[in-house]
């Protein structure tokens, strides 16, 4: 797997190979196959997903503290 694949480009193949799995004449082993890849960008979203919201988290703590410290203005 590429790594330095965005989640928007793992994406778009992720919808390429739905695409191409729907197609009933698909050989077996070609479906397998593509089942398989699918499956290693769904991991590979979840991943790059879970990362960005762990981000999210940490930048929420750091604003969450500089509220509490007194950091909010007063109307």
């Amino acid at each position: 797997m590429d790594k330095n694949l965005t989640i928007e480009q793992a994406n778009e193949q992720l919808d390429s190979i739905i695409s191409q799995l729907e197609n009933e004449a698909l050989p077996l082993s070609e479906s397998v196959a593509l089942y398989s890849k699918a499956c290693e960008l769904m991991a590979y979203c979840m991943e790059q997903l879970n990362g960005c919201k762990g981000k999210i988290e940490d930048a929420n703590k750091r604003l969450a503290g500089y509220m509490s410290e007194g950091g909010q203005e007063n109307e």
